[in-house]
């Protein structure tokens, strides 16, 4: 018991008004919110316990405590309801938590002590619409003559609700005071605390109101807001007078309040028009106190604010044309400032999005012509309104504005798909992520396959907004859609797609680019309509950070060639301008190569001068030649392949020998260093200097160097059966062709010889081990000029793996 205000679907949050100030008869105001949907709520909460302990009047002294009219106020609040009293949302005794609530104490005696039956351990809450007392209302407004229309509009409230009591309900409120009436965010005024509610006229033995009303009413309602009757205690007059005379007096007290505080905008006097209704209200005599609901005639009532303010509460029940043509209205009212932000956003809104959810939930409904024309109407007013007051406020634009946006994408209609996609920048900014992923994107996406191309190209240009917040998984739907679209008919669609793409490239995954951006732009290049040609130019370059220097030179730059002769003077000149901008792309692209190529020559340089040292007897004058000659050509084949022979036979007129090594008895050549060479017999005629490497060999000389040909070694040029096996990328056709057999003669001696010999098929060529065919001008042996017989024919040495002498000279 006592312990059960969690039962409550509402939050109660921190205390801004204590139980002790002037008019709270024990009841402290707290913020709230519902646990639902987060709705703010004002919570009223008042300790049993505490109220019992209180007396009810500082000035009285009767021991009636504060409970008993707190006990009525609860019970009375839950029973009526109009659009003028304080909303009510929920009640909660906590010690009956089953929702019995306290006794009925109307019939009970006033000095009658509460018994077992009145439980006075628990709290009493009380939660309403968001709303705050009166007087923080009006010291809140500034000095403003706008605020005139504000406090009579609220004081059209208080009528209205009166009027309800009285005509409807035959009650008298009996506690007309500013502690009675509280102020919701949308500036309307509304009528509460019922704990002297009371019917005129019961017959108790004395008439006039219920005993319980004569004995609390003195304690509860100032003296200023009593009549004289009742000050006098004529309760007999009261009893059979009309039921409105008692509040009818309090409400003209309160006027003269109202109009009189600082913040009305009337400088503290009440309007001309007002005055003589006025007088009549504070009559002394009760029979000439006027009902207050004819007052709403008054002139000080006719303003636009007070007639807009009136048509929102009314709006359910207007004739549909008339609601239209008002809600067309509403963007004026908003931009003359006739209604403020707190209007707008408060009242305005939640009429409009009620309007609307009521249509679109109903089946069938948005097949009526007239209630079409409601809902196109309302949306411009809506986003308005969010766009004007609440963006800068994110929680609140998104608690306002995503339902309804919800609700309107379930519309199957294409004006309202439109209006939509038209605002959807303002929306996609303040909506959460899975809000749109699944409220928004999911419908939107079928504007992409419409049949209406406007809608198709209004759907692709609205999805810009939706793509920062799109899920991988709608990305990658986003981009099959766009594929389809560059095949749309329309080409302004096909432009538009490559726009798109370009700007929803820093959006998308690397694959997703890699498949995308590139054959789009291509397939927009081809297109024959010129503006998408050029937006597919313009969105290349725009995207040129995510190309690779390779995909530029290979990929980007052929497909933009072609329109540098577009015959369209414009596309000429953009093509030149992208090309320009990738030639810089690929300029440094290439600095950065050659640099690399130096850095890896640098490295190489000092590794090869180690490997490759010149032994003793041979001049540098050799080795640079060695290091230098360039391979033969083809064309000169036999004179190049005698010279490479040559270069295998080592001359003793060097004074050193070298016993065959292991590899060169099994038929091999080593492989020796490009820039270790020997010279060969002086030759009849001496071989020039070879010339020295330029630097740019120099830099292309990769991390092993290749040897040049004037020091390649059988297994370097990978020829027949040499050591590096395989061919070295010869097929066998070619060596038939080239007339260079497999191997198999044993003639060695005789190399040079057979240079000057017939043909002969038997005859084949072996070098090093290694044993060559000649095929060249049929078969036989291959014979040298008379001249090279008259040296003496050099021995052939068969090399060793470790020596480096397998230089030779020049023919």
């Amino acid at each position: 018991m006592g312990n059960s205000a969690s039962a409550l679907p509402y939050t109660v949050d921190e205390q801004t008004h204590p139980p002790s100030r002037p008019g709270s008869y024990g009841f402290a105001i707290h913020a709230g919110s519902r646990k639902s949907d987060s709705l703010p709520v004002t919570v009223l909460k008042a300790t049993k316990s505490t109220l019992a302990s209180t007396p009810l009047s500082p000035r009285s002294r009767d021991p009636t405590n504060q409970l008993v009219p707190a006990i009525q106020h609860f019970r009375k609040c839950k029973t009526l309801v109009h659009p003028n009293l304080l909303k009510v949302y929920a009640t909660l005794d906590t010690d009956y938590p089953n929702g019995d609530g306290p006794p009925d104490l109307g019939g009970r005696p006033p000095h009658q002590p509460l018994g077992s039956d009145v439980l006075t351990t628990g709290d009493l809450l009380i939660v309403t619409e968001r709303a705050i007392p009166l007087e923080d209302y009006l010291d809140s407004l500034p000095a403003s003559s706008e605020n005139a229309n504000k406090v009579s509009w609220g004081l059209h409230n208080l009528i209205n609700a009166l009027g309800f009591l009285h005509n409807t309900a035959k009650l008298a409120h009996g506690a007309i005071c500013p502690s009675s009436v509280y102020v919701t965010p949308s500036g309307d005024f509304k009528l509460f605390n019922y704990s002297l509610l009371t019917s005129i006229g019961i017959s108790d033995g004395g008439g006039g109101p219920t005993p319980l009303f004569r004995h609390l009413e003195g304690a509860i309602t100032p003296n200023e807001y009593r009549s004289p009757e009742r000050l006098e205690n004529r309760w007999d007059a009261v009893s059979t007078s009309a039921v409105h005379t008692m509040d009818s007096f309090s409400l003209g007290i309160l006027i003269e309040h109202l109009y009189g505080h600082p913040g009305s905008g009337t400088g503290g006097k009440i309007p001309l028009k007002l005055q003589k209704a006025v007088q009549r209200l504070v009559t002394p005599n009760i029979r000439m106190r006027p009902r207050v609901l004819p007052l709403l005639k008054c002139p000080v009532f006719d303003a636009p604010y007070i007639h807009a303010m009136d048509f929102l509460d009314t709006m359910s029940v207007k004739p549909a044309e008339e609601k239209i043509r008002f809600i067309q209205s509403l963007p004026e009212l908003l931009g003359r400032g006739v209604l403020g932000r707190d209007v707008a956003v408060y009242k305005v809104m939640p009429v409009l999005v009620g309007a609307v959810t009521t249509i679109a939930g109903t089946d069938g409904a948005m097949q009526q012509d007239v209630n079409r024309r409601e809902v196109l109407a309302t949306i411009p007013p809506l986003f308005s309104i969010a766009e004007n007051h609440l963006r800068a406020d994110p929680d609140e634009f998104k608690a306002a504005l995503t339902p309804i946006v919800e609700v309107l994408f379930k519309v199957n209609d294409r004006g309202v798909r439109g209006a939509l996609l038209q605002r959807s920048a303002l929306y996609s900014a303040h909506m959460d992520k899975a809000a749109l992923n699944i409220s928004v994107f999911e419908p939107m996406c079928s504007g992409f396959t419409d049949s209406s191309g406007a809608l198709r190209e209004l759907t692709l240009k609205s999805a810009i907004s939706l793509v920062p917040n799109l899920t991988p998984t709608n990305l990658e739907k986003l981009v099959r859609y766009l594929i389809r679209l560059q095949s749309d008919p329309e080409p302004s669609i096909r432009t538009n797609t490559a726009i798109f793409v370009g700007k929803v490239a820093p959006n998308l995954s690397e694959n997703s680019r890699q498949k995308l951006i590139l054959p789009a732009f291509e397939r927009a290049m081809k297109d024959d309509f010129k503006p998408c040609r050029l937006a597919a130019l313009r969105a290349v370059q725009s995207c040129k950070e995510y190309y690779s220097p390779m995909d530029v030179s290979t990929k980007v730059m052929p497909a933009v060639v072609s329109h540098l002769l577009d015959v369209d003077s414009e596309v000429r000149k953009e093509a030149f301008g992208v090309m320009e901008s990738f030639m810089v792309i690929l300029r440094v692209e290439s600095t950065k190569m050659a640099e690399e190529e130096q850095r890896r020559a640098a490295m190489a340089g000092p590794a090869n001068d180690m490997a490759g040292g010149v032994p003793n007897g041979v001049g540098s004058a050799g080795a640079t030649a060695a290091s230098t000659a360039e391979a033969p050509s083809s064309g000169s084949y036999l004179s190049s392949l005698g010279s490479w022979a040559a270069s295998k036979v080592v001359e003793s007129a060097t004074g050193t020998s070298s016993a065959p090594s292991a590899s060169a008895s099994a038929g091999h050549v080593s492989e020796l260093p490009s820039r270790t060479s020997y010279s060969a017999p002086a030759p009849a005629r001496a071989a020039p200097p070879a010339p020295k490497p330029t630097p740019v060999q120099q830099q292309r000389t990769p991390a092993k160097a290749a040897p040049a040909f004037a020091s390649l070694s059988l297994s370097d040029a990978k020829i027949g059966g040499g050591g590096g096996g395989g061919g070295g990328g010869w097929s066998d056709d070619d060596d038939d062709d080239l007339g260079l057999g497999g191997g198999g003669g044993e003639d060695d001696e005789d190399f040079f010889a057979s240079f000057g010999a017939k043909p002969s098929s038997s005859t084949g060529l072996k070098i090093g081990g290694v044993k060559s065919a000649s095929k060249l001008g049929g078969k036989g042996k291959l014979v040298m000029p008379a001249k090279a017989k008259a040296a003496p024919k050099p021995a052939v040495k068969k090399l060793a793996s470790d020596h480096v002498d397998d230089g030779w000279d020049d023919f």
